[in-house]
């Protein structure tokens, strides 16, 4: 931000109209860039947490409750295809109606440039005033980008609302929910793996050895996902990834004991 202003000032100075507006164009790309980048690794470690947790919750539940493998690959496959839908979609749907609001607030802040441009030259003076541009210098640069529409509502989007409608329109959206959906497919799917290639499906699953590679695989897995998640949320990673791993052993303990228990109770 601070180059940016700088780059700013040094166009106001020099009285560069089509620098300024350049200026300030790049800056939002590259802001916009990054979000997208970031909405992306939310999706795949935020998609792939569910997508581990739920499907091994499942595993260890039908694990404790003496199951065949078999049939722990038909319901954890099935509880995994039928919740990486429904997360896809209701990430799609999420994204829309984001989306939505972003284009009504685009086309309100349009409507008001063009119906009341002094109220909104106040406005835009107000943001580079508290960017630390003295009264006069903020008040030049608006006469100097106002001419330039789309560049003032771009910045303007930027700081009242953090993004800008998406040019792609819904396959921003569509997108977003195929890298959830993925992402839950191929992280739910890791702990299975032992099962896939274990073979004997008609034998009964316990705390063997099948299980036993699972709970690694689920647990390695968990760790690098916490990791990340602490990464991007500027957190410790090293205490996200453990605190997640926490996580799932409890989960995976209360699922394989409820399973057992009703096991128990079966008999």
């Amino acid at each position: 931000m601070t180059s940016r202003i700088q780059k700013a000032q040094e166009a106001y100075n020099n009285q560069d109209t089509n620098s300024s507006r350049l200026i300030h164009d790049e800056e939002d790309r590259k802001e916009q860039h990054k979000e997208e980048a970031g909405e992306v690794v939310k999706s795949i470690v935020f998609g792939g947490l569910d997508g581990i947790m739920t499907t091994f919750a499942i595993v260890a539940a039908a694990a404790g409750a003496g199951l065949t493998r078999g049939v722990i690959l038909i319901i954890g496959f099935a509880n995994l295809l039928g919740d990486a839908f429904g997360m896809a979609f209701g990430d799609y749907v999420s994204e829309r109606a984001e989306e939505d609001h972003l284009l009504k607030q685009s086309k309100l802040l349009e409507k008001k440039i063009d119906t009341e441009p002094e109220i909104e030259k106040a406005r835009l003076k107000d943001v580079y005033i508290s960017k630390g541009f003295e009264d006069a210098d903020a008040a030049r640069i608006v006469e100097l980008l106002f001419p330039y529409k789309s560049t003032v509502m771009s910045i303007m989007m930027m700081e009242e609302h953090g993004s800008a409608p998406d040019e792609e329109g819904s396959s921003g959206a569509i997108k977003s929910a195929v890298v959830t959906f993925a992402s839950f497919m191929v992280c739910g799917g890791i702990p299975l793996l032992a099962f896939v290639f274990a073979g004997n499906y008609r034998e009964a699953s316990g705390f063997d050895p099948i299980f036993i590679i699972s709970i690694a695989l689920f647990g390695i897995t968990l760790f690098l996902l916490g990791c990340v998640k602490g990464y991007i949320s500027n957190k410790n990673w090293l205490l996200s990834g453990l605190i997640m791993t926490l996580n799932g052993t409890i989960t995976t303990l209360a699922a394989f004991f409820i399973g057992y228990g009703i096991e128990l109770k079966a008999k």
